[in-house]
């Protein structure tokens, strides 16, 4: 007992500049744990924000589930238009959660970290392309959306990478003021985000150029849809971040992401209004 007293008595006291470099780590520690929360708090509340926002648009439009009712549906423009006038269309795939409003603004910056009703979201909207035309009367409209990592927005478009869902789900449904349609995909596959399925895609006029463009992109296809398509069908292709690479799986820094996939559809059927072609023409 007296010699562990002894060794006690022998310990020499912590230095002033210990106390402070640990008092420094502890408050480092700390802000860290704070840093790590408010960033948590702010995924979960914009996550949140997103489904609110969704699940209120969807429940106010009445959107169908089954492929008879969408056959027969409109979601009601006016409505829409009251909260964005920026709407154009409403686009919907059977079985996933795609199924959203459609807009278009003045560039392709703005609703990349705004929703459809102008709340600031990393998640962003589905929007087409500025410089197409929201009837669908160009030739090939690009529509655009997030691969969302916890699975809305354009995350879904990632399955027609396998052949039994792009067997299964070969319709895609777009709704616009002025007009309904019936899409078919015919090409899926993951390209560079400024190849020539991006380049020669957009704002193609001449007959020639976008039949050469079809016949590259279902060449591109990972399986054979056998659909026919003519340089005087027109298309929709939708696009969004792929990560099959292994690129950036924690979707941040979305600039430095190279990949995507491109979904192509065949506008087949008016099933109200005129088809593209004949308003071309």
């Amino acid at each position: 007992m007296a010699r562990r007293n002894k060794e006690k008595k022998q310990r020499k006291p912590v230095s002033k500049a210990r106390r402070i470099i640990e008092g420094i780590i502890l408050v480092v520690a700390v802000c860290v744990f704070i840093y790590a929360a408010v960033n948590l708090f702010n995924i979960w509340k914009a996550n949140s924000d997103e489904a609110a926002e969704t699940e209120r648009v969807r429940e106010e439009m009445k959107v169908p589930t089954t492929e008879e009712d969408l056959d027969n549906w409109s979601p009601d423009f006016a409505k829409l238009q009251e909260t964005n006038p920026d709407v154009v269309g409403w686009i919907v795939v059977l079985d996933t959660e795609i199924s959203y409003p459609v807009v278009k603004g003045s560039d392709n910056e703005y609703y990349l970290d705004h929703t459809f009703e102008k709340q600031s979201n990393y998640a962003g909207a589905i929007f087409m392309d500025y410089r197409n035309k929201g009837d669908l009367s160009d030739l090939n409209t690009f529509i655009y959306g997030h691969n969302v990592h916890h699975g809305t927005m354009f995350a879904e478009l990632a399955n027609y990478m396998d052949q039994e869902f792009f067997e299964g789900h070969p319709y895609v449904y777009y709704y616009t003021p002025t007009g309904n349609y019936k899409l078919q995909v015919f090409s899926a596959y993951v390209d560079k985000g400024d190849s020539p399925s991006y380049q020669n895609g957009v704002n193609v006029t001449d007959a020639t150029a976008y039949q050469s463009y079809i016949d590259y992109v279902k060449g591109l296809s990972r399986y054979d849809s056998g659909v026919e398509m003519t340089s005087t069908d027109h298309m929709i292709t939708l696009y969004t971040c792929s990560y099959e690479s292994g690129e950036n799986p924690s979707n941040t820094d979305v600039q430095y992401i190279e990949d995507r996939y491109y979904i192509h559809c065949k506008v087949i059927q008016a099933l109200t209004g005129e088809m593209p072609n004949e308003k071309s023409n």
